[in-house]
């Protein structure tokens, strides 16, 4: 069997080249900021190894203090790194939270003497840390069940180790030690903390490359100007499917739109057209569908829906679009949609039909002087 200082060395050399891994892999995929956070909390524990390492054959009371400083400082930055990846919210402020009051508890104990004491206090809250780490992980498990399952047991399972490293510290009763406690408790710790940290970071990518990947397929299927789903999402979703006699089609375009641009910019244009698919993003139901198809031309496709609501609801879309003012160096402006309603009839229509029924009343509503709803062969007037 190793001797516990050559386990401390193993355990130091596998943290430093694991954190340069996650550093080099951050900079080469530029994933999320986290990984930076994870690699930076990870050195510092390697930096603690190492002055543990030499506190078992050295002891000190300055080199004590920094391993009982060091360990939970690290840890404290490796929970913000979790907290950063759950909810992207800034690493500093959480790891101070942290570490100021440890500090505040730890440093008079060392100072008094009581370093037994101490030690049961960082063991404590490194393993309070890596349950609140499990925790976060398992909360967000959604993205990757499996992963993020297994990531949530291998923090669990460190905060264990440490928790068993204070209880024995407490059982024995040794509040002063003057030394580096060496029993069963820490040899176990040591192994599972390689093994453990290792697999972490194993899973940390595997998890971080399907959220990019999710984030890629997010981004090919969603309009980037305005939020929507954009016409390869809308065919992908419906294309080749049969609609019920439920469903509808709206299909709107905005008016005059080349005018729009031509007089006031693009820029404006952009405007106008973001404002739209807002107010067709807010009359969106459950199991409804919103899409940019391209240009000025957006459609929604209503389920459970009869001809009389699919109309209304056209008509107060372009009755809220068109109470819209934009201001402009030009002055003000207002826009208005045209739109048409296809349906699929009693016993329902592929969607490629509806939709093309639609676009044949919104062709109708245009020649019809715009600013209309057309429904099929309603002919219903906006």
């Amino acid at each position: 069997m190793l001797d516990f200082t050559s386990l401390l060395l193993a355990t130091a050399i596998s943290g430093f080249c694991l954190s340069l891994t996650m550093l080099a892999f951050r900079i080469s995929s530029r994933s999320g900021d986290y990984m930076i956070t994870w690699s930076i909390g990870l050195l510092i524990i390697v930096s603690h190894i190492m002055a543990y390492w030499i506190y078992v054959n050295h002891p000190n009371v300055w080199l004590g203090s920094y391993v009982a400083v060091s360990l939970p400082t690290g840890v404290a930055t490796i929970y913000a790194s979790a907290r950063q990846f759950a909810f992207g919210t800034k690493p500093f402020k959480p790891a101070l939270l942290i570490a100021v009051p440890y500090l505040a508890i730890v440093l008079p104990l060392l100072a008094a003497g009581y370093d037994g004491t101490a030690l049961m206090v960082q063991n404590a809250t490194v393993g309070m840390l890596f349950v609140l780490c499990s925790h976060i992980y398992f909360n967000a498990r959604h993205e990757a069940p499996f992963s993020m399952s297994a990531l949530s047991a291998l923090y669990v399972l460190l905060g264990m180790s440490f928790g068993l490293c204070g209880a024995v510290l407490l059982f024995g009763g040794e509040w002063r030690i003057g030394r580096a406690p060496d029993n069963f408790a820490e040899r176990v710790n040591i192994v599972v903390a390689v093994v453990c940290m290792t697999a972490i970071g194993a899973l940390s990518v595997t998890v971080d490359q399907a959220r990019l990947a999710r984030k890629h397929r997010i981004d090919a299927m969603t309009d980037p100007l305005t939020g929507l789903l954009n016409r390869r999402a809308l065919f992908q979703a419906f294309g080749g499917k049969v609609l019920g006699s439920q469903h509808a089609a709206v299909v709107f375009d905005l008016d005059h739109f080349k005018r729009v641009n031509d007089d006031y910019g693009h820029a404006c244009g952009d405007e106008v057209i973001r404002m739209f698919a807002d107010i067709l993003r807010d009359a969106v139901r459950n199991r409804e569908t919103a899409a940019r198809l391209g240009g000025e031309e957006f459609v929604l496709i209503l389920s459970e829906t009869t001809p009389d609501h699919a109309r209304m609801a056209a008509e107060r879309i372009a009755s809220a679009f068109s109470a819209r003012v934009i201001t402009t160096p030009q002055g003000e402006l207002r826009c208005t949609v045209s739109a048409g309603i296809g349906f699929p009839g009693p016993s329902g229509a592929s969607f490629e039909e509806v939709l093309s029924r639609a676009d044949a009343e919104l062709y109708e509503a245009k020649r019809a002087g715009r600013n209309r709803v057309e429904a099929g062969e309603l002919r219903l007037a906006g």
